[in-house]
C-alpha cells in the first residue's frame, strides 16, 4: 500500500497537538485528498499539565479542547476522541491497551500513525508501546466484545522530540507546510510552553525535505512488529 491507498488513517498522539508537530502535513494532504482522519489524543482530560503560568491550571484542559477543535478544523481532521488520560501520566495498562484494540476495530484503517518509543517524554513512548503492540492485537481472535479482529496494513511511527536515524519513508509536505504551520498557530497556550516550536517544525520539514528533494517532507519510520500477511 502506499499514500494513495490510505482512505482511512488513524492516528494516535499523547498530546494536543503531537499530531500536528509529528505528521500534520502528511494528515492534511491526505485530508485535501479525501481520506477520513482520525485523531486519538490519549491525554486533554482534567489534569493537563501543558500551561506555562499559573493562572492557566484550572482552565488548561478546556483551553486545549477548545484549540484543538480549531486545529482540527485546518487539518482537515475527521473526528478527534480523548481517552482523558492525565498527562505525564499515561502508562502501558490493561484498559488503556485494550482499548486501543477496540478503536482500531471500530474505524478499520488502512494505516495507523503513531509516537516512536525512543521519545524523552514518558507519554509519547508509552502510547507507542501501546498503540504498536494494540494492532496486533486487533489482529489476533480474541477478545470478542472488542469487536471483530481487524488487520491494519500498515503502521508508522512520528517524529516529535527524535529524529529517525533511518526513515523509512519521507512525504512530501511542500504544499501542506503551511497548513501545518496554521494548525500550529491554534495551539495559543503552547506557544510559551514550546518556544519556538514553529521555527522547530519549519526546520525539521526542511531538513527532510532536502533528503528527498522538495522543499518540505516528513518523515516516517515502518514498524516491523507485525509481518504483513501475503
Amino acid at each position: 500500500m502506499g499514500l494513495n491507498d490510505w482512505k482511512r488513517v488513524l492516528v494516535f498522539g499523547a498530546h494536543i497537538d503531537d499530531e500536528i508537530i509529528g505528521p500534520g502535513g502528511t494528515i492534511a494532504r491526505l485530508a485535501k485528498a479525501g481520506s477520513e482522519v482520525w485523531v486519538v489524543t490519549f491525554t486533554g482530560g482534567t489534569r493537563d499539565t501543558g500551561y506555562s503560568r499559573i493562572d492557566l491550571k484550572d482552565s488548561i484542559a478546556d483551553l486545549r479542547r477548545a484549540e484543538a477543535a480549531n486545529a482540527d478544523i485546518v487539518l482537515g481532521i475527521k473526528e478527534r476522541l480523548f481517552l482523558g488520560k492525565p498527562s505525564q501520566g499515561v502508562v502501558n495498562d490493561t484498559a488503556n491497551y485494550q482499548e486501543c484494540v477496540r478503536l482500531i476495530r471500530q474505524i478499520k484503517p488502512d494505516v495507523i500513525f503513531t509516537h516512536w518509543d525512543e521519545d524523552k517524554h514518558r507519554d509519547h513512548r508509552a502510547v507507542s508501546e501501546i498503540t504498536d503492540e494494540a494492532r496486533w492485537k486487533a489482529w489476533d481472535h480474541v477478545l470478542a466484545d472488542l469487536g471483530a479482529p481487524y488487520y491494519t496494513p500498515e503502521l508508522y511511527f512520528y517524529e516529535i522530540l527524535e529524529l529517525f536515524p533511518h526513515p523509512t519513508i519521507l512525504v512530501n509536505i511542500t504544499e501542506t507546510m503551511d497548513i501545518k504551520l496554521s494548525a500550529m498557530d491554534t495551539m495559543t497556550s503552547q506557544l510559551d510552553v514550546l518556544p519556538n516550536v514553529k521555527d522547530y517544525i519549519r526546520g525539521v520539514g526542511l531538513t527532510r525535505g532536502f533528503s528527498r528533494g522538495t522543499q518540505y517532507a516528513e518523515a516516517f519510520l515502518r514498524s516491523n512488529l507485525l509481518a504483513t500477511p501475503l
